[in-house]
């Protein structure tokens, strides 16, 4: 059993070193000297002198550690796994927004790992090309830039209208990220909303306003520069008066279902969709969406380079089991 333990050790500080060598701009690279470390421990442990495996304190740490060590195994087995089949909702054409899950740059550059993701949001983009692509992320510890404007450039070159794009870059961590992202979101669908808004009561007020100079003058003329008028449009406030006393208009915004993609890599497609749940829910909390608005959310998962899995699977693993110690999850 020390020389499993030797061999796990060695391939940890073997992992560690390629993992710096290649993949620098990772976060928790560390973890692996850990792991490296903790096995070198067990490895002393099954292969102690014999003084010391007679002694009964010793042989009660040997079990815990062992216990302990097949404890934290199969869970993290069984987290990995599970993160590595997640799905999240179902995919209901058209969608409107695609919201694209920033990660760290290497020298100011988009990296694989993001660049998988840039490329699922392609995909996802021109199967519906009236959608809006948000891209989420500020500036992190190796780039001068911010993620998204980063991200923004690449998107540009891979031939995305500069209108069909909109940018998120004051997060930091993941659920800033999201959260940010998707109250850019709904803040945007207040602006449209509201400009709609205007411009319909503007309309009826010029067919109002048409239709009782028309009566007097007993004739249909045209009132084009009149109704453009400071004495005919007064403030806004007006309007709003005068469209609530008229007929009611249908608000049909219950009608409309918002659809909105969770563009991030497999390994965070768990703790990116309950983060993006976590927002709408604040969005819906603030009154910023209106309770019966229908608002789907679906994940859309990009692909990892199969060497950095491990380190990804199980560094995430290590922030789900944390947040969820916490009850963040």
């Amino acid at each position: 059993m020390g020389i499993v333990f030797l061999i796990l050790a060695l391939g940890c500080f073997l992992y560690f070193g390629f993992l710096w060598t290649t993949a620098s701009y990772l976060s928790f690279l560390w973890i692996w000297l850990l792991l490296g470390a903790i096995h070198l421990l067990m490895a002393f442990v099954y292969k102690a002198p014999e003084r010391l495996r007679k002694n009964p304190l010793f042989f009660r740490f040997r079990i815990f550690g062992l216990s302990s060590y097949c404890i934290f195994f199969l869970l993290f087995s069984y987290l990995i796994g599970y993160l590595s089949q997640y799905h999240y909702g179902q995919w209901k054409d058209p969608l409107s927004y695609f919201l694209v899950v920033g990660s760290e740059l290497e020298n100011n550059k988009i990296t694989p790992l993001l660049q998988n993701r840039l490329e699922r949001a392609d995909l996802c983009y021109q199967e519906n090309p009236s959608a809006t692509i948000v891209l989420s992320g500020g500036r992190g510890r190796n780039s001068a830039s911010a993620e998204a404007s980063v991200m923004y450039q690449s998107m540009l070159k891979m031939g995305i209208p500069a209108d069909a794009m909109l940018m998120e870059f004051y997060s930091k961590t993941t659920e800033q990220k999201l959260s940010y992202g998707i109250e850019s979101i709904f803040q945007g669908e207040q602006n449209q909303e509201g400009s709609e808004i205007q411009e319909d009561l503007r309309k009826k007020r010029r067919e109002e306003v048409r239709k009782r100079l028309a009566a007097q003058e007993n004739q249909v003329v045209d009132y084009e520069e009149d109704l453009d008028s400071d004495e005919i449009f007064d403030s806004a406030e007006e309007l709003k008066t005068e469209a609530s006393e008229g007929p009611e208009i249908k608000d049909d915004s219950a009608e409309k279902e918002i659809g909105i993609g969770i563009v991030s890599s497999q390994y965070q497609m768990f703790r990116a969709c309950h983060f993006a749940e976590q927002a709408l829910k604040k969005q819906r909390e603030e009154g910023k969406v209106e309770a019966l608005q229908k608002v789907s959310i679906v994940g859309f998962p990009s692909v990892e380079d199969p060497a950095l899995r491990p380190h990804l699977y199980f560094r995430e693993a290590l922030f789900l089991f944390g947040e969820r110690l916490c009850h963040k999850l």
